[in-house]
C-alpha cells in the first residue's frame, strides 16, 4: 500500500509540474510568416490610418492567446501563400489580442463574443463582413472576392 501512495504522490507532483510551468509559458502567435498574412500588429486606430493613406479596406484577426480555434488558423491557414498573395496585397491586415487594451477598445467598438473574430471594414470603420470562429482558407479568398476588393 505504501508504494502505491509514493506513486501517487510522485504522479501528482509531476503532474502538477507539467501544468503549472505549461500555463505560465507565453504563448508568441505566428501573426506574420515568409508566405502568409503579414499583420502589421498595431492599434486599430493606426490600421485606420494606414488604410485611409493605402486607400485599402482592413482584415482584423481579433484573437486571444488562450483560444485554441485561433491558434489552429495562425499555425494552420494564415500562413498559406494563396492568402498572403491576396490579402497582403488588397487589404491592411491588422491582428488584435482582444485581451490587450486595443482588444477592449475593439470590443466596445464591435461586440466580440467569440474567438476568433475576423473583421472585414470599410475605409470609415464600417464592417463590410463580421465572421466567428475558425475559417478555412478557402473561405477567406471566397470573402476577399465577395466583397469585390480588386
Amino acid at each position: 500500500m505504501k508504494i502505491f501512495q509514493k506513486l501517487f504522490m510522485i504522479a501528482a507532483i509531476a503532474g502538477l509540474s507539467f501544468g503549472i510551468t505549461s500555463c505560465t509559458r507565453r504563448y508568441k502567435p505566428m501573426l506574420s510568416s515568409h508566405d502568409g498574412v503579414n499583420f502589421k500588429i498595431t492599434s486599430l486606430a493606426q490600421a485606420e490610418e494606414i488604410a485611409k493613406a493605402e486607400n485599402k479596406p482592413l482584415f482584423v484577426f481579433a484573437h486571444a492567446s488562450w483560444c485554441p480555434t485561433c491558434k489552429k488558423m495562425e499555425q494552420e491557414v494564415l500562413v498559406q501563400k494563396k492568402l498572403g498573395d491576396v490579402y497582403n496585397q488588397q487589404f491592411v491586415d491588422v491582428a488584435i489580442d482582444i485581451d490587450s487594451p486595443e482588444g477592449h477598445k475593439l470590443n466596445d467598438r464591435y461586440k466580440i463574443r467569440a474567438t476568433p473574430t475576423l473583421f472585414f471594414l470599410n475605409a470609415d470603420g464600417g464592417i463590410a463582413k463580421k465572421a466567428e470562429g475558425f475559417m478555412t482558407a478557402e473561405e477567406l479568398l471566397a470573402t476577399a472576392q465577395s466583397l469585390k476588393i480588386k
